[in-house]
């Protein structure tokens, strides 16, 4: 079997659930406000977030394996734009938003987790959309 030919049915590409964005947005939030603060957290925090990288980038690679047409989605204005602000949440929002105290800590920590969770959805929701258009049109 070639790497070009699709081995899952069209109806069968979905997007993430709710529960794994917000568990992986809950994972990602947390830990990217604790890893900025605690240094005592520094070495569970890297391992946690490279847990995450590592298990989205094989659950990434399996469904293109299984769906080629992902890979030749085009970019949506959508996809566009959660990608830029999942850039902000992880960079500039970073290095400007310095949380001091307990509550600013769980502040950062909500905002950083409620826009990974809709970011990730919303990115992996219009991936998807794009490739069932791509699927349709070919």
């Amino acid at each position: 079997m070639r790497t070009s030919e699709d081995t899952g049915a069209r109806d069968q590409l979905r997007c993430i659930s709710w529960w794994a964005s917000v568990l992986v947005g809950l994972l990602a939030g947390t830990t990217l406000t604790w890893i900025r603060t605690q240094r005592n957290f520094f070495f569970i925090g890297a391992v946690i977030i490279a847990v995450v990288i590592v298990a989205l980038g094989l659950r990434t690679i399996r469904r293109r394996a299984r769906f080629p047409q992902m890979a030749q989605a085009r970019v949506s204005w959508l996809y566009a734009f959660w990608a830029i602000i999942l850039m902000i949440l992880v960079g500039p929002l970073q290095l400007v938003y310095v949380a001091d105290d307990l509550s600013e800590l769980m502040l950062k920590s909500l905002i950083l987790t409620a826009g990974f969770c809709v970011a990730i959805h919303e990115i992996d929701r219009s991936l998807v959309n794009a490739s069932t258009k791509n699927f349709r049109g070919a």
